[in-house]
């Protein structure tokens, strides 16, 4: 019990990360998608590296899953977005392609993270 309870807090601030990410430069930008936005790959997509970097640190065990929340708290809040604005969701298989391309680094820095934690342990 006490496991599953300490792995709340690093899903939470995965998904937060991710969801913030996405909002935070939308809403900057003014743009419908993020990633449309030159912000997204200098604000947004950063955060999210460094998030997974961070948690992979803090919390190494299966370190790619904080990569996995954290893109996919990012796609569901995208598709949230579309259904509340216009409904449209027609791009989404694709956005889901482009989601699973960005996991790729963000797995890679939770797995530096959790190499960097295990050299610091040792």
């Amino acid at each position: 019990m006490g496991r599953a309870i300490s792995n709340v807090v690093p899903v939470a601030i995965a998904a937060v990360a991710g969801i913030l990410a996405w909002d935070l430069v939308r809403l900057i930008g003014g743009r419908r998608e993020a990633w449309d936005d030159p912000n997204y790959w200098v604000i947004g997509y950063p955060l999210m590296l460094a998030t997974a970097f961070i948690l992979g640190l803090g919390f190494p065990e299966r370190p790619w899953r904080w990569a996995l929340v954290i893109v996919a708290a990012q796609a569901g809040w995208a598709l949230f977005l579309g259904l509340a604005t216009d409904g449209s969701v027609s791009l989404f298989p694709l956005g889901l392609a482009m989601f699973a391309v960005l996991a790729l680094p963000c797995v890679a820095a939770a797995y530096v993270g959790q190499w960097l934690a295990r050299r610091l342990a040792a």
